[in-house]
């Protein structure tokens, strides 16, 4: 996925109420077969797969932590503001979207 690609994909994000973290979702809905997300993931070194379960992955990519929901929803935590979390879900979301295609996850 390029650049530009990247940019298209439509994402919400807005501070959770605690204010501790950032809920980001896509526009779009989502559906991710997350046992083939967490292959893909295995076989990267960044992010790194701290928690995995059939509904969940919980992964760190630097100081970032980033919880991916089976809906594609993330939380994403230990980031300095609004556009580092959009920097980080981007990232996480081409990887399990890539996991997606590539596997016939969607």
């Amino acid at each position: 996925m390029t650049t530009r690609e990247e940019a298209s994909i439509p994402l919400l994000v807005r501070l959770c109420s605690d204010k501790t973290a950032f809920e980001v979702r896509t526009q779009r809905k989502v559906s991710l077969n997350m046992e083939k997300v967490r292959q893909l993931f295995e076989a990267c070194r960044d992010p790194k797969i701290l928690v995995y379960t059939p509904h969940m992955i919980i992964l760190r990519s630097g100081r970032a932590e980033t919880t991916l929901s089976k809906d594609g929803r993330m939380l994403i935590k230990k980031v300095a503001n609004e556009s580092e979390a959009t920097q980080v879900a981007r990232r996480i979301l081409r990887t399990a979207l890539t996991a997606a295609f590539k596997l016939g996850a969607l």
